[in-house]
């Protein structure tokens, strides 16, 4: 039987031999050193195989509902950004109000405020009247001080009347003379100058002790004051 299978494998090996020709070593060396010189210079490999295209990349459709709820869910987080951004700016804001506030009404919360020297450089002007404001005064208001009685109502309970004078004085002036009258809550004054009981009207009047809301009003020599 080996001897009806040699001429088959002859015809094979023969067949072969045709279709790869031999090639020498000098044609195998230079072959080399063409490839060695094709990766240096970044040239493709012509005896390289292809590479087939890969699969598993995902390709996808939207709706353009989807689309249009994604831009929309989009908006709304850009707006709540800003509005917790303006939110925070406002907080901050109002706590610097509060702070001013606070020091404005220290001495035990009694309403006193911040004198000249305490007061931030662009604090210090005085306050800026319009043209035609002096009219709306009253007219024991004048614009040129000239009165250092006062009259202070609605004076909290309890109050005795040398810590009022103390508190009036450090927002104030000296107080010369003075005292409480109990039975109405009325305060009368005599201040040293008359510009002192000027700014206890302008900076006092309407304004508050401890929560209560208090009038002042400058009275001339003329006027009788109630004794206590």
């Amino acid at each position: 039987s080996s001897d009806l299978h040699q001429p088959v494998l002859c015809c094979i090996m023969a067949a072969a031999a045709e279709e790869a020709p031999k090639r020498s070593a000098a044609d195998i060396l230079a072959a080399f050193r063409s490839k060695i010189n094709r990766q240096i210079a970044g040239e493709p490999d012509p005896d390289a195989p292809k590479e087939e295209p890969q699969d598993g990349t995902t390709f996808f459709l939207t709706t353009s509902s989807a689309v249009r709820k994604r831009k929309e869910a989009d908006k709304q987080k850009r707006e709540l950004e800003e509005a917790q951004q303006k939110f925070k700016r406002d907080l901050a804001e109002q706590e610097a109000m509060a702070e001013r506030q606070r020091k404005d009404l220290e001495a035990n919360g009694r309403g006193r405020k911040r004198m000249p020297h305490e007061l931030e450089p662009h604090q210090r002007s005085g306050p800026t009247r319009r043209k035609g404001d002096d009219k709306s005064r009253p007219f024991w208001a004048a614009k040129k001080p000239t009165r250092k009685r006062a009259k202070v109502t609605n004076v909290p309970d309890g109050l005795q009347f040398k810590y009022f004078k103390e508190l009036l004085e450090k927002a104030t002036g000296t107080i010369t003379e003075g005292h409480i009258d109990e039975d109405t809550s009325t305060a009368y004054l005599t201040f040293e100058h008359a510009q002192d009981a000027q700014t206890l009207y302008e900076d006092f009047h309407e304004g508050e002790i401890s929560g209560r809301e208090i009038q002042v009003e400058l009275l001339s020599d003329s006027e009788p004051v109630l004794q206590s």
